[in-house]
């Protein structure tokens, strides 16, 4: 499907009809789901449609009269245009009318394949717990939305959240198994092959065909079939030929955050681990930790610029945590892969139970350690980063030394360890306030000197989410002070759950509600309150927030109130944004969908904006 002629059709009315390729359920009845099919009868394309579920299944047809047909959006927290033209995926359907889901009865192995998932899902939790199965549902099937986002965030801050992706630790141990079953029975080489293929593209189906697990069954069955005709397997070129045949499939997989990173961390291990391991002896103890421990660095050091240009923040501990955790979780997955593969008729999960428990407590202390997760900064310190890789890279083809490669890694880690630092120290004695939201919708981060306030204006669920993802890009693990000046009761749980690892210190200020919950909450009526630092104050009365500091008065607006004409700006929020009168002469910025996430250094010097 060609990516013009598809995306021709945004903001044109029209009809669809396709047959569903993907399910997502949500609550309330909810579906989302991928369909594949034609624009007006013409154009082949594959969209999204969110709507109500019928308890459809693969392969039903959906017949869409009419909708507008929309490019998805990306806003601060997701980059959903990207991450649907990874899967080839350009439009979506939105204001649909007369939808109409007939049931075909189709893709019987596909639909089987998802029902036993789901089953083993609910299985694996009610044999252990919510948490551990959870996670093994996580490690065995890629489904991470039966894991609490707290202990996800746990994973990924300790370098192990790798592990809940299907990739080649699972067709390993998948192929293992099967291979050492086939050959202690006898079977026909041929034959243990042609099972070992059946096998693998089943799990893959299984787990919904996630690239990762596409590389890794291709690069399996590359190297048992080099060994099934005596020929000698060599891992780049195997990766060279599964990344050649996934592009050449879908060639906007180049830009899916999990097929980067597959590949990527496939290049560390199989082929820079190997490289700066050669040597290295593999007898006692000290000997094999030392080797796994440069083997993890190896594919640390591979998988790091593409964690800091898709995620948030990324691991430093990885190296260590995934010698220590990993095999407990490898452990854990081949019991609960042969709970699975027996269709759970043998009570044999209390090991895997035992063992995740313990990984997840070990993954919550470690993400509570400061030092051990980097924030993601600053886009130049990610392009810095890709720069600096491909530099290293380019050492390692073309001098083959272990200690050239060594020797350029380790100065691009200090020439990026020095910029990151000195940028983020730059950013954080800088009085900057962020605007961050949805539409019209806003909250403010106040930051200096590495403190943190936050003032939430129009009180949109999505609120939280936008002010966590500021706080942790840019490393505030701690809040000064939370005002609530809006649904105060509602947002005030939904903070607590998005801050799961960043304390509120100082006070938090609620603009209704009847009793105080704890010493650190206060409540405000129209006199608002105020804020006082030294550098400057932020003070909130009548509807109007003002921040004044080095010079300058940035004045949020929500409803129509008067306001000082020598105020530097002011930004209009809320559903009533575009109504409101301001003085001429004052800096004005109306937040929509296309304006409405971005940081302003207030300087005496001179105030500057960029965007989010």
């Amino acid at each position: 499907m060609s990516y013009k002629p598809v995306v021709a059709y945004d903001g044109t009315e029209g009809s669809f009809a396709g047959s569903i390729t993907e399910i997502t359920r949500y609550d309330g009845n909810r579906a989302g789901y991928v369909l594949k099919g034609r624009i007006n009868g013409v154009t082949d394309a594959k969209i999204t449609y969110f709507g109500y579920d019928p308890d459809a299944r693969y392969g039903d047809t959906v017949s869409i009269e009419k909708c507008t047909f929309r490019k998805p959006s990306n806003d601060y927290i997701f980059n959903s245009e990207l991450y649907y033209k990874a899967d080839g995926i350009f439009l979506s359907a939105a204001s649909a009318e007369n939808v109409h889901i007939t049931h075909t009865h189709t893709r019987f192995i596909r639909n089987k394949l998802a029902d036993f998932r789901s089953y083993m899902t609910e299985r694996l939790k009610a044999e252990t717990d919510e948490d551990a199965g959870g996670f093994l549902a996580g490690m065995i099937f890629g489904e991470k939305r039966e894991l609490d986002s707290e202990i996800k965030t746990s994973l990924y801050r300790s370098g192990i959240g790798h592990i809940l992706a299907v990739s080649g630790l699972h067709v390993s141990i998948i192929a293992i198994l099967l291979m050492s079953v086939l050959r202690k029975a006898n079977v026909n080489r041929f034959i243990s092959y042609g099972i070992m293929n059946v096998m693998l593209i089943s799990f893959v189906a299984m787990a919904n065909y996630p690239v990762s697990a596409i590389r890794a069954a291709i690069m399996m069955d590359l190297f048992h079939g080099a060994r099934l005709l005596h020929r000698q397997n060599n891992s780049l070129n195997s990766l060279a030929i599964a990344s050649l045949i996934i592009l050449t499939a879908q060639p906007y997989a180049i830009f899916d955050a999990g097929f980067l990173l597959s590949v990527s961390g496939t290049f560390g291990i199989a082929v820079f681990a190997t490289f700066m391991t050669k040597n290295m002896k593999y007898e006692t103890i000290p000997q094999i930790i030392a080797k796994d421990l440069m083997t993890a660095i190896c594919t640390s050091v591979s998988v790091f610029p593409i964690s800091m240009i898709f995620f948030d923040e990324t691991s430093m501990i990885s190296p260590a945590a995934n010698v220590l955790l990993v095999p407990l979780c490898t452990i854990s997955m081949v019991n609960g892969l042969i709970f699975v593969i027996t269709g759970g008729v043998l009570p044999i999960l209390y090991p895997a139970k035992i063992l995740t428990g313990f990984v997840i407590a070990v993954s919550r202390r470690l993400a509570d350690v400061r030092l051990f997760h980097l924030p993601h900064g600053s886009d130049f310190t990610a392009q810095l980063l890709i720069f600096l890789g491909f530099a290293v890279l380019g050492v390692y083809f073309i001098a083959h030394s272990r200690k050239a490669v060594a020797v350029s890694a380790a100065l691009a880690a200090a020439v990026y360890g020095i910029t990151a630092a000195s940028l983020m120290h730059i950013h954080r004695n800088e009085l900057t306030v962020a605007v961050v939201g949805k539409g019209k919708n806003a909250a403010a981060v106040v930051t200096y000197h590495g403190m943190a306030d936050v003032i939430d204006l129009t009180g949109h669920y999505k609120n939280p989410r936008y002010v966590q993802r500021y706080l942790t890009v840019n490393g505030y693990d701690n809040v000064s002070h939370l005002v609530l000046t809006n649904k105060a009761e509602e947002r005030w749980l939904s903070y607590l759950e998005e801050f799961e690892f960043i304390g509120i210190s100082g006070k938090m200020f609620m603009a209704d509600g009847n009793e105080v919950r704890d010493g650190g909450v206060y409540f405000f009526g129209k006199d608002g309150f105020s804020i006082e630092r030294d550098e400057y104050t932020i003070t909130y009365r009548s509807g109007v927030l003002t921040v004044s500091g080095m010079g300058e008065d940035v004045v949020f607006l929500t409803s129509q109130a008067d306001i000082p004409e020598t105020s530097s700006y002011t930004i209009r929020c809320g559903s009533r944004a575009e109504s409101i009168a301001v003085p001429p002469g004052v800096k004005d910025i109306v937040l929509d969908e296309h304006n409405n996430c971005f940081e302003m250094i207030l300087s005496e010097n001179g105030s500057s904006i960029r965007s989010l």
